[in-house]
């Protein structure tokens, strides 16, 4: 299943072999954009998912952090509550991939990595 935004802000592409989803959000996102991109989670993407436990990569190379702190916390909560067992976060320089990696959640396991192939492999000693 591949959902992309009308203005390119994110795609998202769920596998269901895999259990993975891949996604990329791209540019600087307000308050609006976070939450429709939370409704294609709540709305899409768990009714495909079910109670199955499953796994994200997310390339935030093009994604401007934006101060959306609450409506990022609401959509952590449902990935936890959706069974997300893991994350893998692609970033483009080690200074990032750093403060990643001692800022992150302790919901779920996530990790930050400088590419793809370094995420999968991550991922796939996970489960995924």
């Amino acid at each position: 299943m591949m959902i992309t935004h009308p203005r390119g802000l994110y795609s998202i592409n769920y596998d269901p072999d895999k259990k993975l989803i891949y996604e990329t959000p791209v540019g600087l996102w307000t308050k609006e954009d976070y939450n429709e991109y939370h409704e294609q989670y709540v709305n899409k993407i768990g009714p495909a998912i079910g109670k199955q436990p499953w796994a994200a990569i997310t390339d935030v190379r093009k994604y401007k952090m934006s101060d959306l702190g609450d409506v990022m916390a609401k959509h952590t909560d449902w990935l936890v509550e959706n069974n997300i067992q893991c994350a893998a976060v692609i970033v483009d320089s080690a200074i990032v991939k750093m403060q990643i990696n001692r800022a992150v959640s302790s919901k779920f396991p996530q990790q930050a990595f400088l590419n793809e192939d370094e995420a999968v492999a991550w991922l796939k000693t996970k489960g995924f």
